[in-house]
């Protein structure tokens, strides 16, 4: 993950809603790229550097992040604690055990694209959803993730993702594509064409355009 010092414009704008003045900003930037160093040159694991924490940079931490609750270190896994120092953008969360969830803190979100993915592949998602409206497109987020990385039993997830030069590749997302479309074919043998369905019809052929337009 790459710790910038200097904050991308929407970061900025996220810090200063968050009601942090000019300094505490200058001072966030510090805190991460002290966590970046340490992480680099001591071999410290994100986990540890938050462990190593004084009271008030947890402060800063937990403002800079527009958490609601006080950063418990115990209760943190590495991937969590890593993305407490991430853009506040969200541009470089990562997902280490690529379960398509971003942990950020102790919280756990569904993402997707997924945080691992290319570039690419998410300029091909922006492109393909520019006309949808929120909600269609909070819809199709989950419904792709489901399709990629299947359901959580008790926390256990359903069937296994491939790794993301896999599921990225020409062919791993052509399959994707292929399960979505042979998918939306028997929801339409059962139902018709519901709303849900010509949205996801459109969506598919939107992706795959996109998709096709920027592959690596």
């Amino acid at each position: 993950m790459q710790i910038q010092n200097d904050f991308s414009t929407k970061s900025q704008s996220l810090l200063q809603l968050r009601g942090l003045s000019e300094q505490q900003v200058s001072d966030f930037s510090a805190l991460l790229t002290k966590a970046q160093a340490q992480q680099q040159e001591q071999h410290l694991s994100y986990k540890q550097v938050v462990q190593g924490l004084s009271a008030d940079e947890l402060k800063l931490l937990q403002q800079g992040n527009s958490l609601a609750n006080p950063i418990n270190t115990s209760m943190l896994s590495e991937e969590g604690a890593q993305n407490l120092f991430a853009q506040p953008d969200g541009s470089d969360l990562v997902d280490l055990n690529n379960d398509g969830i971003v942990e950020h803190g102790e919280a756990k979100t569904i993402t997707f694209p997924p945080a691992n993915a290319p570039e690419w592949v998410k300029k091909a998602w922006d492109e393909a959803t520019a006309d949808m409206s929120e909600s269609d497109k909070m819809m199709m987020q989950f419904h792709m993730h489901h399709m990629v990385y299947g359901f959580q039993i008790d926390g256990v997830a359903t069937k296994t993702a491939p790794l993301p030069e896999q599921q990225w590749s020409t062919s791993g997302w052509q399959d994707l594509i292929a399960r979505c479309r042979s998918a939306l074919d028997f929801a339409v043998n059962m139902d018709g064409w519901t709303d849900f369905n010509k949205v996801s019809k459109a969506f598919y052929d939107n992706f795959e355009q996109a998709l096709s337009t920027h592959t690596a």
